[in-house]
């Protein structure tokens, strides 16, 4: 049985996977992307569908099924105007390592903990070929400057 405080912050990270997972696929339906370009935000789509539904199984009744509508729309205007594309997907990718490692140091549950740590390892990953996307200057793909997102 989860604590009350993995609950929540395991809720928190469902609302954020739901976001991305919705990101994604407006961006996957954009006519700009190359076949190749699609076929790996397609890949990273399905990531956070997965990483959402692992999630929701965790949570069981406690399962928060929404997107934070917030962020969504703040995003879904980035995403919008074309050149902003990678650069607001490596935002986004950033934005949830920060989060979730941050939210691993509050876990009560190592289960918890480890699970939550293996999706972080996997979004890192997402970024780091994001930011391969927007510059070829290897620092951008390894550092992280986002901020944690608030627990709502």
């Amino acid at each position: 049985m989860l604590s009350a405080t993995d609950t929540k912050l395991l809720g928190f990270a469902q609302t954020l996977e739901l976001t991305a997972r919705d990101l994604y696929q407006f961006v996957v339906g954009r006519k700009s992307l190359s076949g190749d370009e699609r076929q790996m935000l397609t890949q990273f789509h399905s990531h956070h569908v997965a990483y959402e539904q692992t999630l929701n199984g965790l949570l069981g009744k406690n399962s928060v099924s929404k997107r934070n509508d917030s962020l969504y729309t703040g995003f879904l205007q980035k995403l919008s105007e074309t050149p902003n594309v990678w650069t607001a997907l490596l935002q986004i990718e950033n934005a949830l390592v920060t989060t979730h490692t941050k939210s691993i140091e509050s876990i009560e549950s190592a289960k918890v903990s480890a699970l939550i740590a293996s999706i972080v390892t996997i979004e890192a990953r997402h970024a780091a070929i994001l930011a391969t996307m927007t510059s070829t200057n290897l620092s951008l793909a390894l550092d992280n400057s986002e901020s944690v997102l608030v627990v709502s």
